[in-house]
């Protein structure tokens, strides 16, 4: 593992001095860019993202979890494996898409923690589309049926990091088969857009595709904080979702996904009896093209209710600190939040090529006090995709953020602590950062190194900082 992640930022600084390329000194203010779980360990089971997902545009992406095709397609890209002699494009011909992909990711840890270790943790994804128009005739539908596997280990919990997020998103969500997607999807002329199966909620709400390692800055940011009933990708949950309007200009939808807990360690449970409630989403999107280069921009508001409720944080049945008193827990009718996902071109070297560019984004979610141990999350940073024009596949990222505990989930455990006289840990604030180098090997073959930096320095416990070096791989078949 030691020797995989070296070579990994050998390669970077290779490719880095042999590239002769202009800076922003240039940069021309207004342009974006668009790209995906539960942060809060030692729970293994923390939500996560799309895998190999590199949108070049703003619109929500609703291409398969590997590869670079889209249904709506005429001619699919294919992976590594190519057109194996023809048989890819016959199927096609047919309307039908399959496709392969593997995504690995390794850390090992340079400060905190109370080992030095090497991990690695992985994701193999078997997914295919299938458009019933060229099936059946059906006009505007189409489906999905996509397998998720996860293996290998994760260095945030085996080399006791302490930290709310893992560094390895790809861990998480049991090490399991699981059914992730398995949809149908129907529009009715252009503005109208009916998917009904089972799906994880960040496939249509909260869409941010996931570039970073650490999982704080990777995916839909719901998952972030509400983890524990906000199932990301891989988790599938049966589900609704209307959409009116286009991905091109603005939107309008909503969702509803049953909450199951089920479907943590069951990858393929149809069992709808253990459901505990419904998890009801909606979102208002809009892509404004910025300026006379047509800068994309891509702008996300939504919110939740989740029905089933939950526990609260402070108060007992009879509106009494709990810890004090004791007694039951007040039991809050539904748990609520609501997130913000916007990213927006900002510059080109070449006004004239939108594959080179820079993009900004800044993420931010907060959900209810009276349920939630972490209250808010905000998320920033930029991508420069093509920051070299002899490299233009290649990538620079950064990304930065803060996961902020509720305090009123703070004061409860600090009154526990007095009154029992216990030293429970208390939730921290969490402050972050990660920079990469992306380096597209071939056009299916992508290393990623990366370098993350967390710090609890601004919390009541004084926790060491973590310093993380990380590779990431990504392989589509």
């Amino acid at each position: 593992m030691e020797r995989r992640l070296l070579s990994g930022w050998a390669a970077a600084l290779l490719v880095i001095g042999a590239c002769p390329c202009v800076g922003l000194a240039q940069a021309q203010p207004s342009a974006p860019r668009n790209t995906e779980e539960s942060t809060i360990l030692p729970d293994p089971n923390a939500p996560q993202r799309l895998p190999l997902d590199r949108p070049s545009t703003p619109a929500p992406d609703t291409r398969p979890a590997v590869g670079s095709v889209d249904p709506r397609n005429i001619g699919p890209k294919f992976g590594l494996l190519g057109n194996l002699g023809g048989i890819r494009d016959r199927l096609w011909e047919h309307g039908i898409l399959l496709n392969l992909g593997y995504v690995y990711e390794g850390a090992t840890n340079a400060a905190g923690g109370d080992r030095t270790l090497a991990r690695g943790a992985a994701q193999f994804t078997a997914k295919g589309l299938f458009d019933f128009e060229k099936m059946f005739g059906l006009e505007g539908g189409s489906g999905a049926v996509t397998l998720t596997h996860r293996h290998g280990r994760d260095l945030t919990l085996d080399a006791h990091l302490g930290t709310q997020t893992s560094v390895e998103e790809i861990y998480g969500r049991s090490r399991i088969w699981r059914l992730s997607q398995f949809w149908y999807d129907q529009k009715f002329g252009p503005w109208v857009d009916l998917k009904i199966g089972r799906m994880p909620s960040s496939d249509d709400f909260a869409g941010f595709a996931c570039e970073f390692q650490l999982n704080a800055l990777c995916g839909a940011p719901t998952g972030k904080i509400a983890g524990n009933y906000i199932y990301n990708y891989p988790v599938g949950q049966w589900a609704t979702r209307l959409r009116v309007g286009t991905a091109d200009t603005a939107y309008v939808q909503v969702g509803a996904y049953q909450v199951n807990p089920d479907n943590l360690v069951d990858g393929f449970s149809f069992n709808f009896s253990k459901g505990t409630g419904a998890l009801i989403l909606s979102e208002a999107g809009w892509f404004p093209k910025v300026g006379g280069a047509g800068y994309a921009g891509s702008y996300k508001v939504g919110g939740w209710h989740e029905t089933s409720g939950g526990n609260d944080v402070y108060l007992n049945d009879r509106r009494l600190p709990f810890p004090m008193y004791r007694g039951q827990p007040l039991h809050d009718d539904g748990r609520n939040g609501l997130y913000f996902v916007g990213v927006q071109e900002v510059y080109r070297p070449d006004p004239a090529n939108t594959v080179r560019n820079v993009s900004a984004f800044v993420r931010a979610v907060a959900s209810d006090r009276e349920t939630s141990i972490y209250s808010a999350q905000v998320t920033g940073g930029f991508i420069y995709k093509g920051w070299c024009a002899e490299r233009p596949n290649d990538w620079i990222g950064f990304g930065a953020g803060q996961t902020t505990p509720n305090p009123r989930a703070v004061e409860a455990i600090e009154l526990s602590n007095l009154v029992t006289r216990t030293n429970r840990r208390l939730p921290w604030q969490e402050r972050f950062v990660e920079a990469f180098y992306s380096i597209a090997v071939t056009d299916n073959i992508v290393v990623r190194p990366n370098i993350q930096y967390i710090t609890r320095r601004a919390t009541p416990e004084q926790k060491p900082d973590v310093v993380v070096f990380g590779l990431t791989s990504l392989i589509t078949f």
